[in-house]
């Protein structure tokens, strides 16, 4: 769903005097901070808050010393910014004005000798409740895990010093903490991904970037970076996430030519550890490069893809020793058309060749041995979208999309046929908000009907009817990790259906409320290979940003 444009206007004063405004919202400070536990008294001082976060139980885990002080100063300073009363009244929403001043506009373009400083951040919360499936599952039968009510906060703090027109250095601090989960920093393996709901006071980002170097159409960025293009789904970050999914610490080489911009990517991704500093995983490298062609009357991204890892990358909890040498190649478009330009198109097609080598762990008489499984991989995946914004005041548009993840059936001497989603559309809502899917063995056909009937206020409505690219493959939840799976396909290709419903406020023009509700339906497959409750996911969120 493509966010709502944000409207320029001042929102309307929530009480009838400045005095008043200034009350309400000193009011609701202090009742926020009397209930998140980082801004309550003790909470750094208890003994057996990290204990109980280890063992999965509820409570977000102790943070004693500068860590702690550090972490609380952060949030408390962002939660100011949220809560600061509006400087001047508001407009009617027909007679917009320019932007009116704001506090943080003193911390842009700050002189400093020949360089500017601009400070920006931003504070998100998000209350989720879940039920009958987890983060990590669905129709969970561990006691204590079948459902989950949770607050997730997550603060970012970003510098950039500009050297001129071309160059630049940024540097992005994030914290992120989740409040009354069932699982605990324990609960997750980073071994094998990262960790969703928790990094302690990290450094996200920190790059440099030079375009048009003396001159040139060329130009680099080195450095901790999040990566992103088009849509998302070959590279994205994972914003939806509390953490965030992929970032890289990589060098781009950029070529910005009158007619293509060409980045060439070498990284490696970085592992987010809920409480240790965020290393490189070197056992996971990308090489690729990607494309815009311009001068088109629609938007044309070329991309090739490198996937390398190490032997010992480790591949599930088993202990199993996975090694990839493939490469992705495909296409991205994206435009308008009609007398209006109230169609919208656009597409991705992606196919995946290369070579796939797993170690399987075995242990007998307390030794254990390895099995070698070679494969060649031959995959692939597309989506496709096509909507119509029809000509009314609330903009109401109904689209159709569709997408496709290759599946396998996979046995050793085979060729291994399931796409692998590249580095994108994992911690989305590509494929439904509940995330119940990954870009693997799927089928998703999805219909999305919207419309503005406010100018700050967007509805959208959608509905996915998924299934199994091939029955005898595995559903592979959002990690990429194998849920269930028919190697006699016996129990059918339909795994479910889902719905949702989000509703996206623009309280101003820097606050965002976003409030929604997600419901599934099991399908055969489901119903066939396991417990197969209706799941119901309810989530309210606030974003700040300056």
């Amino acid at each position: 769903m493509t966010p709502a444009p944000r409207d320029r206007c001042q929102p309307r004063p929530l009480t009838d005097s400045p005095r008043q405004t200034l009350f309400f919202w000193r009011i609701l400070a202090l009742r926020l901070a009397a209930r998140l536990p980082f801004l309550g008294a003790g909470q750094g001082n208890n003994p057996h808050a990290e204990e109980s976060a280890r063992v999965g139980r509820r409570g977000p885990g102790a943070i004693n010393g500068p860590a702690c002080a550090a972490h609380r100063g952060l949030a408390v300073l962002l939660t100011a910014a949220v809560l600061w009363p509006p400087a001047t009244p508001a407009h009617a929403a027909d007679d917009p004005p320019p932007d009116p001043p704001h506090w943080s506009d003193s911390l842009k373009n700050i002189p400093a000798g020949p360089i500017r400083l601009d400070i920006g951040g931003s504070l998100r919360y998000r209350f989720e409740r879940q039920d009958d499936f987890n983060i990590q599952r669905y129709a969970d039968d561990r006691d204590g895990f079948s459902s989950d009510g949770f607050l997730l906060q997550r603060a970012r703090l970003d510098f950039t010093l500009r050297w001129g027109q071309d160059a630049q250095t940024y540097l992005e601090i994030q914290d992120a903490m989740a409040y009354d989960s069932d699982f605990g920093r324990g609960d997750f393996d980073w071994r094998l991904h990262s960790c969703p709901y928790w990094n302690q006071l990290d450094l996200r980002q920190a790059y440099l970037e030079w375009r048009r170097i003396g001159g040139t159409p060329f130009g680099v960025k080195a450095g901790r970076q999040a990566i992103s293009y088009a849509d998302f789904r070959i590279w994205g970050p994972g914003e939806w996430g509390n953490v965030g999914r992929y970032t890289w610490d990589a060098v781009k080489i950029i070529a910005d030519t009158d007619w293509a911009e060409i980045d060439a990517i070498l990284g490696h991704r970085v592992r987010y550890h809920p409480t240790h500093f965020d290393k490189s995983n070197r056992r996971l490298a990308a090489y690729g490069l990607y494309g815009r062609i311009k001068r088109l009357p629609l938007r044309v991204d070329p991309f090739w893809l490198w996937k390398k890892t190490r032997p010992d990358l480790m591949l599930n909890a088993a202990g199993d020793r996975l090694e990839l040498d493939t490469h992705t190649v495909g296409l991205h478009v994206d435009g308008r058309f009609g007398d209006a330009r109230e169609w919208d198109y656009g597409g991705t097609l992606a196919h995946t060749q290369g070579d796939r080598s797993v170690l399987r762990a075995a242990s007998a008489g307390g030794r254990t041995t390895w099995t070698e499984i070679d494969q060649d991989v031959a995959a692939w995946g597309g989506h496709a979208r096509l909507g119509r914004t029809f000509a009314h005041p609330w903009k109401p548009r109904v689209g159709l999309e569709y997408s496709y993840g290759s599946g396998g059936i996979n046995d050793p001497g085979d060729q291994y046929e399931t796409f692998d989603g590249a580095f994108g559309g994992i911690d989305t809502t590509k494929y439904g908000w509940m995330n119940f899917f990954s870009w693997m063995n799927l089928q998703d056909y999805q219909i999305t009907l919207s419309a503005k009937p406010l100018s700050r206020t967007q509805v959208a409505l959608e509905y996915h009817f998924f299934f199994l690219a091939e029955s005898r493959d595995a559903w592979y939840w959002s990690g990429g990790r194998g849920a269930r799976r028919d190697p006699t396909g016996q129990s059918g290709s339909s795994v479910g259906q889902e719905l949702n419903l989000v509703l996206t406020y623009d309280l101003s023009q820097r606050t965002k409320l976003m409030i929604g509700y997600a419901h599934f339906f099991p399908g055969r497959f489901l119903k066939s290979t396991g417990d197969s409750p209706d799941a119901d996911w309810l989530f309210a969120q606030i974003q700040y940003s300056f």
